[in-house]
């Protein structure tokens, strides 16, 4: 299966990244893309123009994983349904949606991160990478290992079942390739999935969109349509990060829109000294729990009770109630 790049662009190395050579039936191959920053697995539906936007925006330094994912159809003809993307770094964050999946090796034992029927999508960031496979859910999660009749790739776009990397990998020559010998397959605990970080506040260190307007207009994220009510005090619309706690700070101030600082009571000390963060992006509001030592309990319509662990994102809708301890609960509000 030969490599297949878009556009007429270098090509970025990334030493590690592999994908299965194995031939599916017609109309089953995974859209599989690679950078030096980004990779990036993407289901049988999406068309090759997505592909072809997709591969400028990764290959194109200036623009982040913010704009990465911006620029996936969502809706309409051309939706992408199910992908899943790795944005390389000191940490490495992981983003899927539908039935994409990232099997991930962490100090030898693998997770898997999905969607788990989140919508518009599911983000975790892990330090600690060692290997990873990007696909789909069907995908054994414990065969991580490069074997030898998986083709190494520099850079671009190809179709195949799934894209793996190793930061031990290494490319075989081509002038005189080489057999890979397959890695002891790290142990899979099946209940020690989705670690989950925050796109949104992870965005914060991105680099800023092209052409996007000065800090001191409006932006989309500030013309998110959601507000918040803490127990019986006025309403607030969420038009910036806004953070809670007893005494909360703001990790950072980007985009030269101020946070937010909501301060609660908390005599049992249940409340962390910062313990969420709400923070409106392009697809809504998203609550994260910032490594909290309670942890955040979480009841979405329709869906029930469960309680976010420590650095966990969601995203969230109106009517959702979050306790964070101590009586104290906020209400998510539709804005009008």
């Amino acid at each position: 299966m030969a490599l297949r790049a878009f556009d007429g662009g270098r090509l970025h190395v990334v030493a590690g990244a592999f994908y299965s050579g194995e031939v599916l039936e017609p109309g089953a191959d995974w859209r599989l893309l690679v950078t030096d920053r980004f990779l990036g697995a993407f289901g049988p539906s999406t068309t090759v123009s997505t592909m072809s936007t997709l591969w400028r925006i990764a290959a194109d330094e200036t623009l982040g994983l913010d704009a990465l994912i911006a620029a996936i159809p969502a809706r309409g003809v051309s939706a992408v349904d199910s992908y899943a993307i790795a944005a390389l770094g000191r940490t490495t964050t992981f983003v899927v949606r539908g039935g994409g999946c990232a099997d991930v090796s962490v100090g030898g034992r693998v997770r898997r991160v999905d969607a788990r029927g989140s919508e518009p999508w599911y983000v975790a960031e892990l330090t600690g990478v060692e290997r990873f496979a990007l696909g789909p859910l069907q995908r054994s999660p414990g065969d991580l290992a490069q074997r030898p009749q998986d083709l190494p790739i520099d850079g671009g776009v190809v179709f195949g079942p799934w894209l793996g990397w190793a930061v031990d990998s290494q490319t075989p020559p081509r002038s005189a390739p080489t057999p890979v010998q397959p890695a002891a397959v790290p142990e899979f605990d099946p209940h020690d999935t989705n670690v989950l970080g925050d796109l949104g506040r992870r965005a914060a260190s991105l680099r800023r969109h092209r052409g996007e307007p000065p800090a001191t207009a409006p932006t989309p994220e500030t013309e998110t349509a959601a507000a918040f009510r803490l127990g019986d005090r006025p309403p607030e619309r969420v038009d910036a990060p806004v953070y809670v706690g007893r005494q909360p700070r703001s990790p950072r101030i980007t985009g030269g829109v101020l946070p937010r600082l909501v301060r609660v009571d908390s005599p049992s000390r249940e409340v962390s000294a910062t313990h969420i963060e709400l923070r409106p992006t392009h697809q809504g509001l998203v609550l994260t729990d910032l490594e909290s030592t309670n942890g955040t309990v979480v009841r979405q319509p329709g869906t029930g009770v469960r309680r976010l662990e420590s650095g966990e994102s969601l995203p969230v809708v109106p009517g959702t109630l979050i306790d964070i301890g101590d009586g104290n609960v906020i209400e998510i509000l539709a804005y009008r």
